[in-house]
């Protein structure tokens, strides 16, 4: 259960990236449409306000599962491991509370929005469940995520896997984020290495 949901919130953020990607094309589109062609297609706030809500509830999973989310932990690093592994099952848990409001009252927004055939009142009179319905979706992906890290670290707590729970929900270093740009550069050169070629040694490496 928790792999799955940790694959399904990865793909999610996919989704979300593309979400800002189609933002940028339909921007530069009506900026190019106004300039050169003289007419504007009228829907792109619109559109794009849709697409950045919806990438940003449906990243927010992903990055709770990569540790991306902004934690101000000073504090926390300086503390000895048995106090650390409590403060972030607090964290979790304080997660899971504030999430679960935002699913109830997303929720509730595009049950409104069914119930009374709510539409955006501009030209394409966009009916206000759909884009709601799929920004309440990324809400409950987050709050199924925090769930499942919860009741992992509650089991790890348990077994007194302390070191393992600590590393799972510490913060991303500067060593996490470095190993990771080395890792993405190897598999780059991987890929762009032609068969037969020797491989391409580190610098100083005989």
């Amino acid at each position: 259960m928790f792999q799955s949901l940790e694959w399904i919130s990865r793909r999610a953020m996919w989704v979300a990236g593309f979400c800002y990607l189609l933002i940028t094309v339909l921007i530069c589109f009506d900026i190019f449409a106004r300039k050169l062609l003289g007419f504007s297609t009228e829907s792109t706030t619109e559109l794009t306000g849709y697409l950045m809500a919806v990438g940003m509830s449906w990243g927010l999973a992903g990055t709770l599962f990569e540790r991306g989310h902004v934690r101000i932990d000073v504090l926390v690093q300086r503390m000895s491991l048995r106090v650390r592994v409590w403060l972030h099952l607090a964290s979790l848990l304080a997660l899971v509370v504030s999430t679960g409001f935002y699913v109830y009252g997303a929720i509730s927004i595009a049950k409104d929005s069914f119930a009374f055939n709510a539409t955006d009142l501009t030209t394409i009179r966009t009916p206000l469940v759909l884009p709601q319905g799929i920004w309440a979706a990324g809400f409950v992906l987050l709050l199924l995520a925090a769930l499942a890290l919860t009741l992992r670290s509650v089991a790890q707590l348990t077994r007194g896997d302390l070191d393992t729970m600590d590393r799972s929900l510490m913060a991303r270093t500067y060593e996490d984020e470095a190993a990771e740009t080395l890792d993405a550069v190897a598999q780059a050169q991987s890929h762009m290495r032609a068969p037969g070629l020797p491989p391409i040694h580190k610098q100083g490496s005989k």
